[in-house]
This record gives structure tokens, sequence and C-alpha cells, in this order.
């Protein structure tokens, strides 16, 4: 089982190089990241099923996987995402929390955890996922940021 979490940092008060993200414009982002990740990565297909108001089912298609899982969001603080027990798939979590230690300073915490195949070929595969974890994370924050700076928010993203 890999465990793994890391933190992006989002706004960086003492860098005014950078326009800061409003929490709502962050949780925007991390909302449209969630219901429509092909946006952010297009060799995606996405599906999503409404649950209720603040959950939903979503089907992602990769490549000749797909993987089927339950999404909770909690306005303005988290999102976990889980994969559903019946369906053939790997067990997965993860969770993706706005973190504010002070006024305006935004962190977005991303934490993961799901099955991992042991490699007999000597390659770590955990330390591969890790990495593009990061990577994927921090390249979907520098989206959000500029669909906020586009002020994309404010219209229909198609």
């Amino acid at each position: 089982m890999l465990e793994f979490e890391h933190i992006v940092q989002v706004n960086d008060l003492s860098d005014n190089s950078i326009t800061d993200l409003s929490r709502s414009q962050l949780w925007q982002g991390l909302v449209l990241r969630a219901r429509s990740p092909e946006k952010f990565n297009r060799s995606l297909d996405c599906h999503c099923k409404p649950l209720g108001s603040n959950e939903f089912l979503r089907t992602i298609n990769v490549g000749g996987s797909s993987f089927c899982e339950h999404v909770v969001l909690y306005p303005e603080q988290r999102i976990h995402t889980s994969t559903i027990a019946d369906h053939d798939q790997i067990e997965a979590e993860s969770t993706t929390c706005i973190e504010e230690p002070e006024a305006g300073s935004l962190f977005v915490r991303f934490r993961y955890k799901r099955e991992l195949d042991e490699s007999d070929d000597g390659v770590n595969v955990g330390e591969h996922l890790k990495s593009a974890y990061v990577q994927i994370d921090r390249d979907a924050i520098a989206m959000i940021r500029m669909l906020a700076a586009s002020e994309l928010f404010d219209q229909q993203i198609n």
C-alpha cells in the first residue's frame, strides 16, 4: 500500500510578483479538477453522475483502464475521492485539503493512499507514482492560477 502526502504553496505573501488566489478561486479550481479532470489532463475521459449537491460518482477512462470513484465535496475545505469497492479496480483514495495558516496564505495538502503492485524488475513504482502525483498537482495549481487570472471562473468553462 502506498501512502503519500505533499503540500503545494498557492499564495506566497512575501512575493508580490505572483497574484494571490482567493480561497473561493482556489476552491472553484479544485472542484473543476474533481468534476472535469479531463480539462487538466487531455488523455482522460470522464463522466460524472450526481448523487447530491456535494457528491457524485466519477468514471475515468484512460488507456485501457477504467476507474469508478465516489467523490465528496466539503465546500471550501476539502475533496475526498475513493474507488468503489464493488468494481474490479485498485483500492485507492485521495484527499485534497485547503489549508490557510494565516489570512490569505493558502496551501493545498494532497494525500494519497492506494494499492501498489510489487515490481520484480527493480523499478520502484511507489517513488515514480509519488513524483508523478507531485508534478500533476503542481501543474493543476498552475492551471487554476491561469484560469483565475483569465477570469474564466466567472464564465462557463467548456
